[in-house]
């Protein structure tokens, strides 16, 4: 059986802001966008619950992230995910500014860090 990251489709939704995950056609995840100044914040990840650990989070922020840098976009991180994911991957810290002071406790990050 293929894996869920491996039939996932991502986009961007500019009208709304939001980079999208799908999976046959329907929306299982979603970073939020917003146009600061010159540049771009990555402020929000979330994947429906029962979609996640999955890889869909770390498509949202390859795709998210490469589109910043094809676009030539600096990108502010406020999404504690996403400034993870760059960690991991340090070939994006050269046009990202990752602001962990900034991150907003909500419901979903913390269900994500539960057990951390």
């Amino acid at each position: 059986m293929e894996s869920p990251a491996a039939s996932v489709e991502v986009r961007k939704n500019v009208t709304a802001r939001l980079y999208e995950a799908l999976i046959a056609g329907q929306v299982v995840g979603t970073l939020a966008y917003e146009q600061v100044g010159g540049r771009i914040a990555l402020t929000h990840s979330y994947v429906d619950p029962e979609q996640r650990n999955h890889g869909i989070a770390s498509s949202l922020a390859r795709f998210a992230l490469e589109d910043l840098r094809d676009s030539q976009s600096r990108a502010g991180v406020y999404c504690g995910f996403v400034a993870d994911y760059v960690q991991e991957h340090p070939e994006y810290e050269d046009f990202v500014e990752i602001s962990r002071s900034a991150f907003l406790a909500t419901r979903t990050a913390l269900d994500t860090n539960r057990g951390r």
